[in-house]
């Protein structure tokens, strides 16, 4: 991971884009302290994705989801109805 300044950040913006395209990461630090990470859009998804599912939050799907198997309702009761009843029963 590249790691630049605020200040050359704001002037070499171009440049930055451009490593993170290539797949690179740039650290933006001010001051010494870390303000920024610049990172491919795929890479920082997939990032946060692994902490969600490291965390127990999120589990990934084995292949794609066909919405065309999804079970119709079998019952023609409101929601409002339905969640009157589990409040009551407890």
């Amino acid at each position: 991971m590249r790691e630049v300044s605020a200040q050359e950040a704001q002037e070499k913006l171009p440049e930055l884009l451009r490593w993170v395209q290539a797949g690179e990461e740039v650290l933006i630090v001010d001051q010494g302290k870390p303000v920024a990470r610049l990172a491919p859009a795929s890479l920082a998804e997939e990032t946060r994705l692994a902490h969600l599912e490291h965390l127990g939050l999120l589990r990934r799907g084995k292949g794609k989801a066909s919405l065309g198997n999804l079970p119709l309702p079998t019952s023609r009761a409101s929601v409002l109805e339905a969640l009157l009843e589990e409040r009551e029963e407890g």
